[in-house]
């Protein structure tokens, strides 16, 4: 299967179960006390800076986070997770009920139109999820819904849904599967057709994606909008200026040492929550040097000095990280704190274990995120005083991608990827053999076997010990090595009302409108 990446980088985003506990704060709402008494405006067009361009507006095969702050206004799925992803919430379902374990029936909403005309029905839910799980479609969520044996048209407005066991992360996941009509026949990448509060209008590769207001959308009065504009800038220091000089109304991603600048400028907004993404270093489990060899990914995991990192590069908004999963999560386990922290001396002890024991490494990473360059710098004394020259090599975003996820032509790798709020999504996609986000070629029989009971285990204490001991386990296994945890930072000018910035990325504009 060809693979793709969530990688924020992704990463796009993973979703949660409505049970679950939120893994951090949201942010606080755009204007506070003083927004929230002023009326929205209808019109204008909101022009928004992406830190790079869209993988594809596909939304069944985007795998990128800045794809899914671009899709999610054209397409809907049937539910839809709230900001702080601890709950889901009704979007194309009006209503939704559980009979038994393995059985769930929508109840979706009549009167919705696609943006070509069409009659929104549970027909397109089916040939929407029957899409997603043909292998020839290589849609990136399809493991996501590998659970459900059937999706059956109970009537025109009315679906059901039925698991071959008890799968818990059933309800986040769905958000994944966005609606398209049953009927269309043309590419959804070149012609997205969706029933979401915007239509599209054009894309021009490397300058903008235009997204029009859709006049016929469902919820009256939706979108306030006339019109969103993307732009991919790459570059950080453009992105700050085009904000700063009103060229540009929101910035998906601030660089952390920009964050105070930005914060003391009146006309500007900065928006911050603890997110849920976490930047690594990752071993190709299936390279000579680090296959079957985990004395010498021990000792990297023991070179990273993670507080310098927090501290420096992140300017203090990020905290040292172990697993993938907050510490705020139920699921966490405690008892990996502090697992792999900076110290050179058990580095050299597992450097000299290790068997082999390259004396050069090359680390891939992109300049699209400088952040992680720094890493590797910050890395290579370290790995230097062991015995290791660390090679640095970057590459263009889209050549990383192709290299390093699709090809896994690489030995080691920095980057960042998102998450969810279920443990599901930190954990099997990116750790289960042959997933497609599980990038570092990892596999392991006894992982696998957890993975699978961890999905289909509703019971949330038996769940709890379940995700503990994958943490354990990944612990000593170390196919990749967690740096950070970062804050989640955007930015708009002071005239954008109601943005919707969520703990995953994504972003809606349906309700967000311009004071000015």
């Amino acid at each position: 299967m060809r693979r793709t990446t969530f990688v924020l980088v992704i990463g796009f985003m993973l979703w949660m179960l409505a049970a679950c506990a939120a893994p951090g704060a949201p942010a606080a709402p755009t204007g506070g006390d003083a927004a929230a008494a002023l009326e929205p405006k209808a019109g204008g067009t909101l022009t928004v800076v992406l830190d790079g361009e869209i993988d594809t507006i596909d939304p069944h095969k985007s795998v990128t986070i800045v794809g899914a702050q671009v899709w999610p206004n054209i397409f809907e799925s049937l539910v839809k997770q709230t900001p702080n992803l601890d709950a889901v919430e009704p979007l194309l379902a009006e209503s939704w009920e559980q009979p038994d374990d393995v059985t769930y029936i929508f109840k979706l909403r009549q009167g919705v139109k696609f943006h070509n005309g069409d009659d929104f029905t549970a027909a397109d839910v089916k040939a929407s999820f029957d899409r997603v799980m043909d292998e020839a479609t290589g849609a990136s969520r399809r493991p996501d819904f590998l659970p459900v044996a059937a999706v059956e048209v109970v009537d025109d407005y009315t679906v059901k849904f039925t698991m071959s066991a008890p799968y818990g992360p059933f309800l986040s996941k769905l958000e994944n599967l966005a609606i398209l009509p049953a009927g269309q026949t043309s590419d959804p990448a070149q012609e997205p057709i969706g029933t979401g509060p915007f239509k599209f209008k054009e894309w021009i590769t490397g300058q903008s994606i235009t997204l029009e207001k859709n006049p016929d959308y469902w919820q009256a009065g939706l979108p306030y909008l006339d019109s969103i504009v993307y732009r991919p800038i790459a570059e950080p220091s453009t992105r700050i200026v085009e904000l700063q000089t009103g060229n540009v109304d929101v910035l998906n991603a601030v660089p952390a040492k920009d964050v105070a600048t930005l914060d003391a400028d009146a006309n500007l907004t900065v928006h911050r929550n603890a997110g849920v993404t976490r930047d690594h270093v990752g071993f190709n489990m299936e390279s000579p040097i680090f296959k079957d060899n985990p004395n010498l990914r021990k000792a990297i995991a023991w070179a990273v000095d993670r507080e310098t990192i927090a501290n420096t590069i992140l300017y203090g908004l990020a905290a040292p990280a172990q697993v993938a999963i907050p510490t705020s999560h139920w699921a966490y386990n405690p008892a990996v704190e502090g697992a792999y922290g900076f110290d050179l001396t058990k580095a050299k002890e597992y450097y000299d274990q290790a068997d082999p024991k390259p004396t050069e490494i090359t680390v891939k990473v992109s300049p699209t995120y400088p952040d992680q360059i720094k890493m590797a710098e910050l890395m290579q004394p370290a790995l230097k005083e062991i015995g290791i020259d660390l090679k640095i090599e970057q590459l263009e975003w889209s050549t990383w991608i192709d290299t390093v996820v699709v090809k896994g032509d690489y030995d080691m790798e920095i980057v960042l990827i998102s998450g969810g709020s279920d443990p599901d999504d930190f954990f099997y996609q990116w750790h289960h053999t042959g997933e497609v986000f599980n990038i570092w070629r990892y596999s392991d029989p006894e992982m696998d076997s957890l993975l699978e009971q961890g999905r289909t285990t509703v019971d949330q204490d038996a769940r709890k010990e379940i995700y503990y001991k994958i943490q354990d386990k990944l612990i000593e296994d170390v196919p990749l090595a967690h740096i950070i945890y970062r804050d989640q930072i955007m930015a708009t000018s002071a005239a954008v009302q109601n943005f919707p910035m969520r703990l995953d990325s994504v972003l809606r504009f349906n309700e967000t409108w311009l004071n000015r």
